[in-house]
């Protein structure tokens, strides 16, 4: 009886695996079909295929990538017309449908975070966050790298506050120009950008606590202690400015990093790398030269980091450079923008040439500033 059941069930389970191979050739048909028009750019001729191969293959990862990835190239980032929107919706569902089977899935976890940041839906992006950071079965490097992006969040907050034009100034001293902060004419915003740093420092120790190396909360460590230094400079107590500028200078090297404490006419902030040179001094054989960005033969573009994009950074980012007398960049370190997206810039500055300066007709080396602006598509 015993081999007579075993025989029926081996026999149903051959029928089973010959039924379903056809279907798995003819998934991966369609596959491979619409892959082909994906390639030409007929995104939505190759959704119907890939649409068909999940039909035949329900479990097959690859093909609800591919109509992830289809839907979010039909959707069209900043047309907020409501079929637009609408598209960039459907593309989130596909995403999201890929992680409700695998929460893990990286790919598909960036991609949703960067189409909330696009459709300018920042509630369901932190919340998206906040389910990673308190997945207790992801890797703790995933999860401090999402109670980072999350710091971030909180130093936007408080850094659009502190850098509105109407809080602060530049003001002359003997030791060159520095920038000055005044308190908001609205006390609410003082109050809500203090509050914006507490809550993210909170979550910066989240980060650190899993992944003591995270460079992305190293970094907003830093950028949060600026802001607190800012912040009490607003509130007029000099004690309290004093203290945070030491912790800043102590994140800064935990970071890996120098950057000065804010003596010139712009914010000071932490570059997210630790292979960032000092500046060369500057000599008498090195002449200022402005803003460089008219005087290079060639300047690469920088790549826009995909943490800066999942964060939604953007704008524009200084670079001190110092171009030698054959116009090599030797030096370079940011001075100012995004945190996220400082080291892509100092990278691409790197990569930069400039035509050779001279001065009575030999050959000098040049100091000056390049600018890269970084903008969401």
């Amino acid at each position: 009886m015993r081999r007579l059941l075993a025989a029926i069930l081996f026999t149903l389970a051959a029928a089973a695996l010959s039924f379903g191979q056809p279907r798995v050739e003819s998934a991966r048909r369609e596959l491979n079909a619409g892959a082909r028009l994906y390639r030409a750019g007929k995104a939505a001729e190759a959704e119907q295929h890939f649409r068909r191969a999940v039909e035949l293959d329900p479990d097959g990862r690859a093909t609800r990538l591919y109509i992830a990835r289809v839907i979010q190239q039909l959707y069209a980032p900043g047309v907020a017309t409501p079929e637009n929107v609408a598209v960039g919706e459907r593309a989130v569902a596909a995403y999201r449908e890929m992680l409700a089977k695998d929460p893990l899935d990286e790919e598909a976890f960036k991609a949703t975070l960067l189409l909330y940041a696009q459709l300018e839906q920042d509630d369901r992006g932190r919340e998206l966050l906040l389910g990673r950071a308190n997945d207790f079965s992801a890797p703790n490097e995933k999860r401090a790298e999402a109670f980072a992006l999350l710091a971030g969040r909180q130093w936007q907050c408080s850094y659009d506050i502190t850098e509105q034009p109407a809080n602060k100034k530049t003001a002359e001293t003997p030791s060159g120009a520095t920038t000055v902060y005044a308190p908001p004419a609205d006390q609410g915003d003082l109050i809500r950008a203090r509050q914006c740093v507490t809550d993210g420092m909170q979550l910066v120790e989240q980060a650190v606590g899993l992944d003591p190396k995270n460079q992305s909360a190293l970094t907003y460590r830093a950028n949060l202690l600026r802001e607190a230094s800012k912040l009490a400079e607003m509130e007029g107590d000099a004690a309290q400015k004093a203290e945070y500028e030491r912790q800043f200078k102590e994140a800064l090297d935990a970071a890996g990093t120098k950057a000065d404490l804010g003596q010139q006419a712009g914010p000071a902030m932490v570059a997210p790398t630790s292979t960032v040179p000092p500046t060369e001094p500057v000599s008498k054989s090195v002449v200022s030269g402005g803003v460089l960005n008219g005087k290079a033969v060639s300047k690469p573009a920088p790549e826009y980091p995909e943490i800066a994009r999942a964060a939604r950074a953007q704008g524009t980012v200084t670079v001190q450079i110092l171009v030698d007398e054959e116009g090599n960049v030797v030096s370079a370190s940011a001075v100012s923008g995004h945190p996220l997206l400082q080291q892509a810039a100092v990278g691409a500055a790197r990569q930069a040439k400039f035509s050779p300066t001279q001065l009575s007709g030999r050959p000098v080396k040049v100091s000056g500033v390049v600018t890269y602006n970084f903008v969401l598509q």
